[in-house]
């Protein structure tokens, strides 16, 4: 029996999807020049939050069924790998993904599935798959038996139809992680390659002269400002001054947030010529571009720069395809891409630097950290290479032909898009007997909502995919803030951090105290919602209330008061005691009002440090804290709760370094400690909780 249309569902609308990157450019071109025959099924944020909005009865019905699910994961051990992995596939997600329609689900990066219908995954690299428990640059896996077993439930699962990676070593560690023989059969080598639709563009710009070259170094493709470092922004400018040292002319842009001066500094970069180059040869773009504004960019460019920790594929490919020489480390993925010397710039040793198999697994991991000696080898290896080639500019364009005829045949999005559909229909095919039934509640809120999914029509897709893969700001009022992310454009009053799931469409149905959000698809839709004077709007209605609440003290009730007072002189402690009555109610009388309209205090919150053994530096306000990569983003409610099983703090970072490196040392001090008593003396053991697990801290003679 053949199934000549296969219907797809993407749940990448929805918030668990935000620090995995949600509609990637990576996999536009999956829908741009999929098959006839495949037709995708994703949540329409702007759409569903309206029907919410509107319909009463199917979003109390949506979120009664989520409460119940949320029951279900109560019952979790508080800090098993499968707690953890439900709190981030949140009850109300899993009731919308279910509730999508479709034959199956497409999942990219890391695994959520429903478990009701098949399921593919996609995943570039190994770490960021077991997503919240694992991310680049952090090194070993942390409780890797755990994660293993609860993964492989899930991989071996017979509605797993297959996992692909473009990336060898990905696919070689997922085989060697598992050792499954069931898992082993699931693993596919894709192709990869960039949407035409994403880089077709009449209004891009010829490549001026090599007479003045201009260089382009960007951080992510969604743009993110915390990962300047490891992206190699200091090699760039490091390199930059060497440049012009040598008399040489040219451009540098910079697509990125600017760091401090403080942070560019301990990275050995020259703060001073930065300042002086800085609207000359050197040219910072640090708003959010569009994605027809950074073809423009790239196209303008004759080298792109990424001495990188890690891969950047998307912006790789898009420099290629535009004719853009490319120089990146050899890091873990960098082959599939450029050939040293034949297609671009390989500069050497960040793989041996930074990348190592872990002792306990026997996989390859990657772990961020300072490597003196590396950049300096790395600002010395750009000068010389970049330098030959400008010298010999018909070498130059020999390596930019070669680059644009190896990036339109390995990199065609049409080619990606045909191989992958054509094999998951296959196995779709194959396995159709293994598809289980919906579950009846999900079918009917799925066929109640199906018109709120995304309209591919015109350029439904494109809306989303040229738009912030995370939330991007885009306007601060003061008192009201609007935002960005995936074709939706949403406001909201006050200016309080978001927490994880107040992003969801549902969170300010479901979840007390949330964030408030308007969804719209575009600035204009809002209509000015984010200009209102909200500040003036709440003393007026704060003047109002205090007038009702001093009624009893009002101009009106003087002269009651007064002639009370006169009748209680003749008795002083009487007339003493009504005097102290009335003035704690006037006081109350003020602090009722005043907390009622009492200004909320916004906290400032900023990534310091990324990936510090394990550790996420955040400042809130004055203050600095440390948290577990793996346990999400910051909150101070969380930290005021404890709801963090490892953190630090203090004023100062350097304080809060401290501590983390003091809290390593402990925990590789009490191994040993507890070996050199090996020999059946009586013990005397402190413990400590650190991320869900007991670990011994110190050991001493009884």
């Amino acid at each position: 029996m053949t199934h000549p249309w296969l219907n797809v569902a993407v749940p990448w609308s929805l918030s668990h999807y935000i620090p995995l990157n949600g509609f990637h450019p990576l996999y536009r071109a999956l829908f741009d020049h999929a098959p006839d025959t495949v037709n995708f099924h994703a949540w329409d944020n702007v759409r569903l939050y309206r029907r919410f909005r509107a319909d009463t009865p199917i979003r109390d019905k949506v979120v009664t069924m989520a409460k119940e699910r949320a029951k279900q994961s109560d019952r979790l051990a508080r800090n098993s790998v499968e707690a953890r992995y439900q709190e981030y596939f949140w009850s109300p997600n899993q009731v919308l993904t279910e509730a999508l329609l479709g034959d199956i689900e497409f999942h990219h990066t890391a695994p959520f599935p429903s478990l009701q219908r098949p399921f593919v995954l996609h995943c570039e690299m190994f770490a960021p798959l077991f997503f919240p428990f694992a991310h680049q640059g952090t090194g070993a896996l942390e409780r890797s038996d755990e994660i293993r077993e609860y993964y492989r439930a899930i991989l071996a699962h017979p509605l797993c139809l297959g996992i692909w990676s473009h990336i060898p070593e990905t696919l070689q560690t997922l085989s060697h992680f598992f050792s499954d023989p069931i898992i082993e059969q699931k693993l596919f080598q894709s192709r990869i390659g960039l949407s035409a639709t994403s880089l077709q563009d009449e209004r891009l710009p010829d490549k001026p002269s090599l007479s003045r070259p201009i260089f382009l170094f960007m951080n992510s493709a969604h743009q993110n400002p915390a990962n300047f470092f490891s992206r190699g922004g200091h090699i760039v400018l490091r390199f930059w001054k060497d440049f012009l040292a040598e008399g040489r002319d040219g451009l540098l842009m910079l697509r990125c947030a600017r760091p401090s001066d403080e942070d560019l500094i301990k990275y050995g970069v020259d703060v001073s010529m930065v300042r002086a180059e800085t609207g000359r040869s050197i040219i910072w773009a640090q708003d959010y571009l569009a994605n027809h504004e950074m073809n423009a960019l790239m196209a303008s460019a004759h080298f792109f720069l990424l001495p990188s920790a890690s891969l950047h594929s998307v912006s790789i490919m898009q420099a290629m395809m535009l004719g853009t020489i490319p120089v990146v480390t050899d890091t873990v993925g960098t082959s599939v891409y450029v050939s040293n010397n034949e297609t671009g710039i390989v500069l050497d040793g960040m793989r041996a630097a930074l990348w190592y198999r872990d002792v306990a697994t026997g996989i390859l991991v990657d772990q961020y950290c300072r490597t003196p000696e590396l950049d300096d080898s790395l600002v010395s290896q750009l000068a010389s290479r970049v330098g030959a080639l400008l010298d010999t500019p018909d070498a130059y364009q020999k390596m930019r032909a070669r680059t644009l005829a190896y990036a339109q045949d390995e990199f065609s999005g049409w080619k990606f898009s045909n191989h992958f559909w054509g094999t998951v229909s296959e196995l779709y095919r194959r396995n159709i007997g293994s598809s289980v039934s919906h579950n009846a509640a999900s079918s009917q809120v799925g066929k109640t909502l199906h018109d709120c999914i995304v309209q591919g029509a015109g350029d439904g897709w494109a809306r989303i995919f040229e738009s912030p893969t995370q939330p991007m700001l885009r306007i601060n009022a003061g008192q009201s803030v609007v935002l960005e992310w995936s074709g939706a454009v949403m406001h909201a009053h006050g200016n309080s951090g978001f927490e994880f799931n107040d992003w969801s469409v549902l969170a300010q149905y479901y979840k007390p105290g949330a964030t408030q959000v308007t969804f719209s698809r575009t600035l204009e839709e809002l209509g000015g919602k984010y200009l209102h004077p909200v500040g003036y709007l709440g003393e007026g209605i704060r003047s109002i209330l205090s007038r009702r609440i001093s009624g009893f003290f009002g101009e009106a009730s003087r002269t009651q008061i007064e002639n009370i007072s006169r009748l209680l002189k003749p008795f002083p402690r009487v007339h003493g005691l009504a005097s102290r009555v009335l003035s704690k109610l006037r006081r109350g009388q003020q602090r009722v009002v005043s907390r009622m309209f009492r200004p909320k205090s916004e906290p400032d919150i900023e990534l310091i440090r990324q990936g510090v053994s394990g550790y996420n530096v955040i400042r809130c306000n004055e203050r600095y804290y440390a948290i577990l990569q793996c346990e999400g983003a910051f909150t101070p409610h969380k930290v005021e709760t404890g709801g963090y099983s490892s953190c630090f703090s203090d004023y100062s970072v350097e304080k809060v370094l401290q501590l983390i490196a003091e809290h390593a040392a402990s925990r590789t001090q009490s191994r040993l400690v507890i070996g050199s008593f090996a020999n059946g003396e009586t013990l005397d053991l402190e413990r400590e909780e650190a991320e869900g697990q007991t670990v011994l801290i110190k050991s001493t003679k009884s």
